[in-house]
């Protein structure tokens, strides 16, 4: 039987860009389609103004002090968490802090004890065009701008009545090279066509982490993502050394490894977290947790990882890496 999940929709982008307005209207039309949708914003500082445009009974969670990418990633994981838990929710849209980075917020929405749980639909973008075109920021605020255009599936750029078609022209290509797979969306006051975030596509490279299509819920299945996420239950123990050796092989870019894992040489359960080249492995003392693994990473072959997985949970001894 197919575990729910609920949907997550991630906002990204600068203040002034516009997130807050699109979140409204993302927001009335969830009410108007009858799903059951919950809120969680992240604000850097001690109190959040955007929250008073979520409408009243929609389950809301502010995670302030601090921004997803640095000091509250935990946080997230474990609010999210707890929004499932204590509401039915079909959905839920995650509004970070500018200075959040795309791929620290898919981090924080694949932690393996929401593995089962969620699946993320979408990140989105949202560009203020004259922002960009001023080019007024610092070197690390322009490589953090650049790195939301990077891991984007959608990119909306608003107030775009404000330059002319030649720039635009321009600023879209310079997007495109920057990423060439996300869908561009050049607009005014955040007016997009809301079924470009809930059309089934039949072709889309991954309907959900498991690969799989969402039947019952196909109306709202994005259309295809830029990063993957992928899930696999563990059903028996691994070894550590050909674990190791094979997660450093495995082809595309895997930005992201975690889990929990048992091994065949040491008793008791594991969290481990993979990346930047290195696997970091943490004895879990608590019992209640289902070994799993999760991966984040652009031109993954799933398919493939998967029967690896399968491979090195049944011939251990006589595994060999082929790559």
């Amino acid at each position: 039987m197919d575990i729910r999940k609920a949907d997550i929709y991630i906002l990204t982008g600068f203040l002034g860009s516009g997130k807050s307005t699109l979140l409204t209207r993302l927001l009335q039309t969830e009410k108007e389609s009858g799903r059951r949708v919950g809120v969680l914003m992240n604000e850097l500082g001690e109190m959040s103004i955007d929250s008073s445009i979520v409408p009243p009974g929609t389950p809301l969670l502010e995670l302030l002090n601090g921004c997803i990418c640095c000091t509250i990633n935990a946080e997230l994981s474990y609010q999210l968490k707890l929004l499932l838990e204590e509401h039915e929710l079909d959905a839920i849209y995650i509004e970070a802090t500018g200075a959040a980075h795309p791929i620290e917020v898919i981090d924080a929405c694949t932690h393996p004890i929401l593995a089962n749980k969620v699946k993320i639909k979408a990140v989105i973008t949202h560009i203020d065009v004259m922002w960009w075109k001023d080019g007024k920021m610092n070197l690390k605020v322009k490589k953090l701008l650049n790195e939301q255009v990077k891991f984007a599936d959608i990119l909306v750029l608003n107030k775009t009545d404000q330059v002319e078609a030649n720039e635009l022209s321009l600023m879209m290509e310079a997007f495109k090279s920057i990423n060439s797979q996300a869908k561009m969306i050049p607009t005014t006051f955040s007016q997009i066509d809301l079924d470009i975030l809930y059309k089934r596509n039949e072709g889309s490279r991954r309907g959900d982490q498991n690969g799989s299509h969402d039947s019952a819920h196909g109306a709202h299945v994005h259309h295809d993502l830029h990063l993957h996420t992928f899930h696999y239950p563990l059903k028996a123990a691994l070894n550590r050394i050909r674990f190791t050796e094979w997660l450093k092989a495995i082809p595309g870019q895997l930005y992201r490894a975690k889990g929990f894992v048992t091994f065949t040489e040491t008793p008791g359960l594991f969290l481990f977290n993979y990346s930047y080249g290195e696997p970091i492995f943490e004895r879990v003392h608590a019992t209640s947790f289902e070994p799993v693994l999760v991966f984040i990473g652009d031109g993954l072959d799933h398919q493939q990882m998967e029967e690896d997985v399968l491979h090195l949970q049944t011939e251990l001894d006589c595994y060999k890496k082929e790559r």
